[in-house]
Parts: C-alpha cells; sequence; structure tokens
C-alpha cells in the first residue's frame, strides 16, 4: 500500500478529483491552491457513508454474504468468488484512498481546519469530528482485514507503511474515542451544513461518539470480556442513543444523480436488476409474521413474498422486489442507530457484564425500535414480541440465536454490520440453514489483502500475512476478536 494521498478538489461542494500531496500542489498549476475544509470533510463523510451503503460487489458485497439480498445474474458473490471483482480490493482502496478517498480527505480535512475556522472552539469541535469518522472507517478496515497500516499509513514520508496489530489499532480506536467525548465542546458549534449527518450538532456528535465506542467495545466481548465491559459501562455513563431521534443518518442529494443514494444508483438509475432479496431473509421473517415483511419487500407475481436462491441464477421478477422506499435519490445512509444500541445494551446484559441487566427490556427496545424506524407502530412491535418464537423468554434458544437472528432482520439495509453480527453472534449460521448454490468454500470471515499489497507492499503484507491463524492469507482466517 501507497501511503495516504490527500486529494484536490474543486470549489463545488462534493464535484472532486484526486491529486497528490497537499505539499505538492504548488508544483502543479492545474490543481488547486487552497481546498476548503468543508469540502474535504464532506467528501469523506460522504465516501464512508456510501460504502456503508452501496449495493456494489466490486467494494461491499457484504448484503449477498450475509444473505439479506442475493445476486439475479453474476452470482460470484454470492458463491464467494472475488477473482471477477476483487471486492477485498475495493473496500481497502475506498477507505484508504483513490476513488471516494475517504481516510485521505478526513486527514487532509484534519490538517486544513485551521486555515479557514479561526475560533479556538469550532476549530476543535471540527478536528474532534473529523477524527470520530476516521475512527470509523480505522474500524471497518481492522475488523475486516486484521492487521492493517495505522500508526504509518498518514505519514507521508513513508511510501509502504507497516502494519500494526489487530488488537492494538482496536485499543488505540478505543483511547481516540476516549478523547474525543471528552474534548468535544457541546457548548459550542461545528461545520454545520458541511456536516450531512447532524450539521454540526456537537450534542448530537457525542451520543454519536459514545454509541460508536459502546459498538467497536463489544467486538472483543469474546476474546477480551474485562475489556468489552469495562469500555462498554465507560460508552454507557457518556451517554449513548436514546431513541430512533438520535440516529446518524446521511443527507443524500436527489439533486445531483453523483451525490444520490447509491441503492437508488443501483437499482434504479442503472435500469439493471441485479439483486433480490434472499429466499432464507423472505421467509424467516414470514414465518415470524414480522410486520417489517411488506415493509421490506413487495409482493410476487403470485400475490405472496418469496426471495432468490443465493449462488443461483434467479430471474428477475418471479420473486419480491425490494421496498420502493429504499429506492429513491435521497433515501438517507445509516451510520449507527438506535435498534444496534439496544441489541447491544441487551448483549451486555446477557454476558453477565457489571452494570447491565435485563437483557429482555433491551431486547425489547431494539426490536421496537427497528419496527418502528421502517414505519410500523408500537402496537406491531408488541404484538410481533409477544409470540413464543420471538420473546426473548424463548428457553429453547440461547440468547446469541436470539439476539443474531433478529439483529441480522434489523440489518436489512446495514451491508458491512450484518455481516459482521453474523461473525459476531454465529447466527443464522448460514453455512448450515442455506449454504448458497455452488459456494467455493463456507462463509468468507475476513477479506484478504489486496494484491496490490502482495506486489506494492510485499514485506509489510507477507509480515502480517504470516500472524494469521495457518500463516496464510484467506478468507477463512479467524480475527482476533472472532470466536
Amino acid at each position: 500500500m501507497k501511503k495516504l494521498t490527500i486529494v484536490s478538489l474543486s470549489l463545488g461542494l462534493l464535484a472532486t478529483s484526486c491529486t497528490k500531496n497537499l505539499t505538492d500542489l504548488n508544483k502543479d498549476p492545474k490543481s488547486a491552491v487552497s481546498v476548503p475544509s468543508k469540502t474535504l470533510f464532506t467528501k469523506g463523510q460522504k465516501g464512508l457513508a456510501d460504502i456503508i451503503t452501496t449495493t456494489s460487489v466490486s467494494n461491499a458485497p457484504f448484503r449477498v454474504f450475509s444473505q439479506e439480498w442475493t445476486e439475479n445474474t453474476y452470482v460470484y458473490e454470492a458463491q464467494y468468488n472475488f477473482a471477477s471483482y476483487q471486492s477485498n480490493s475495493g473496500f481497502w482502496t475506498t477507505l484508504y484512498g483513490g476513488g471516494s478517498g475517504v481516510l485521505n480527505n478526513l486527514l487532509a480535512a484534519k490538517k486544513s481546519w485551521a486555515t479557514d475556522v479561526t475560533d479556538v472552539t469550532l476549530l476543535k469541535n471540527d478536528r474532534i469530528i473529523t477524527d470520530i469518522m476516521q475512527v470509523y472507517a480505522y474500524y471497518m478496515l481492522t475488523a475486516t482485514y486484521g492487521d492493517i497500516p495505522y500508526s504509518q499509513s498518514e505519514d507521508g514520508t513513508i511510501p509502504f507503511p507497516a502494519y500494526d496489530d489487530a488488537k492494538t489499532v482496536y485499543a488505540d480506536l478505543l483511547l481516540r474515542l476516549d478523547s474525543c467525548i471528552a474534548g468535544i465542546n457541546t457548548g459550542g458549534g461545528a461545520m454545520g451544513a458541511a456536516d450531512l449527518i447532524y450539521s454540526g450538532n456537537t450534542t448530537k456528535w457525542k451520543k454519536f461518539a459514545a454509541s460508536l465506542k459502546l459498538k467497536i467495545a463489544m467486538l472483543s466481548a469474546d476474546a477480551d470480556a474485562a475489556t468489552a465491559a469495562k469500555k462498554a459501562s465507560e460508552a454507557v455513563a457518556s451517554g449513548v442513543f436514546t431513541s430512533n431521534a438520535d440516529n446518524a443518518l446521511f443527507s443524500y442529494d436527489a439533486a445531483a444523480v453523483a451525490n444520490s443514494n447509491p441503492l437508488w444508483s443501483a437499482l434504479v438509475n442503472s435500469g439493471r436488476h441485479d439483486f433480490a432479496p434472499s429466499n432464507l431473509l423472505v421467509s424467516t421473517m414470514v414465518g415470524l409474521n414480522d410486520p417489517r415483511v411488506p415493509l421490506y419487500f413487495t409482493k410476487d407475481q403470485n400475490g405472496g413474498y418469496s426471495g432468490g436462491v443465493p449462488g443461483s441464477a434467479n430471474n428477475y421478477g418471479s420473486f419480491s422486489d425490494f421496498t420502493p422506499a429504499i429506492q429513491v435519490p435521497a433515501y438517507k445512509g445509516d451510520f449507527l442507530d438506535y435498534e444496534k444500541v439496544e441489541f447491544l445494551l441487551a448483549e451486555a446484559a446477557a454476558r453477565g457484564f457489571a452494570g447491565f441487566s435485563d437483557p429482555a427490556t433491551h431486547y425489547n427496545s431494539a426490536i421496537t425500535a427497528s419496527i418502528t424506524f421502517w414505519g410500523g407502530s408500537a402496537g406491531d412491535a408488541a404484538t410481533y414480541l409477544l409470540q413464543p418464537s420471538v420473546a426473548y423468554s424463548n428457553v429453547a434458544t440461547t440468547w446469541q440465536q436470539k439476539i443474531g437472528y433478529q439483529q441480522w432482520i434489523a440489518n436489512f439495509n446495514n451491508n458491512w454490520d450484518s455481516w459482521t453480527d453474523i461473525r459476531r453472534y454465529g447466527y443464522p449460521n448460514l453455512d448450515v440453514v442455506n449454504p448458497p448454490a455452488g459456494a467455493n468454500g463456507k462463509l468468507p470471515i475476513r477479506f484478504a489483502y489486496p494484491n496490490s499489497e502482495q506486489t506494492a507492499n510485499s514485506v509489510n503484507w507477507s509480515a502480517a500475512a504470516k500472524k494469521l491463524p495457518g500463516g496464510i492469507d484467506a478468507v477463512s482466517a479467524k480475527l482476533w476478536w472472532e470466536k
């Protein structure tokens, strides 16, 4: 991997293109001499929103992995075949640089806020919010690959950075969030309209940081329960989300195709029909009398609900389609929401972590939050939760099964989270309950490093690969936090 490369942007908020380091800008008469820090921040934030929202199998096939969705004609990812579209490279490149330039733009914004912002409180808050976004991106990277370039990745003097130990990166990300939570001044503002999640509302950003800390903390619950319990408790004390009003939703712009929601771009504007709901998700929800069924899917040609078979070529029009609600240009991207927080609190209580109690109440709150978010009512949720097959009191299932399946259903529009929660809870066990037709092995539990790392950064890549179980850079290699 080459170092993170700062991008150059035009003065339009999102009409951008990439160049070399900011230190080189004055050497190129065709490059912008000055790039507004707000533009850089918005570009980075949008790139991150895109990668957690997109359907693209070139960089984020997680909806397909988790069988929320499946493919119709080109079924490579459904069969765990990465040779055609190299999504393991696309995900890495999108977050580290090139394309959307997520970390590139956030780093550039952090460095340039002082150029545009003179108010001390405002400047500090801008930098803190930018850092929270960086933590989010690095968290996704390390939880996807394992060891990653981190401490050297932003040093422009090191062209091929070393990989940091994944557990060390994880610990540092939590420390960074500690500093962000302690340092943000909720009495002051931030970047305003450049922030397409909270419009610079620092009170909401503090809640987001605490909720993100809870999410990251619980990643290590199986491998390091003591740290997970401690950090989760600290997060709650800082003030996590308490309702859907806190949800971190990214506002896409319907006025410009390039700035519209990637779902609309893929499902409508492209004119293509590459995806269908998966048969497992549809049949599971129908079997549970889930009130979200008509909120997630349209009826099929027979007047019922059905989904495509993962790994098989599915005939578009023969199955249910996705709800029209998500197929509009301005549909919002979902960074983190209240139902996720409540599921995590239910998990912490179920594990017996000190200070956490009543997993059933949190479980019920999580499901209610999901149903009402999608347009159902609290009454719908109450009726759903009364079913023995859904109720937390069901003694025939473990807490991992209960939370795992219900989180999977709630993750319908959270691509990376859906895959990661299956890796965490083990449910649904797709290798057993619905293995894809023609699958190339079992469900991938990590991404292999990009081929470019093996050539351009071979020494550091080799060292990282050797640390994986079996010493092989494989999708079957368990990461340190995986049970």
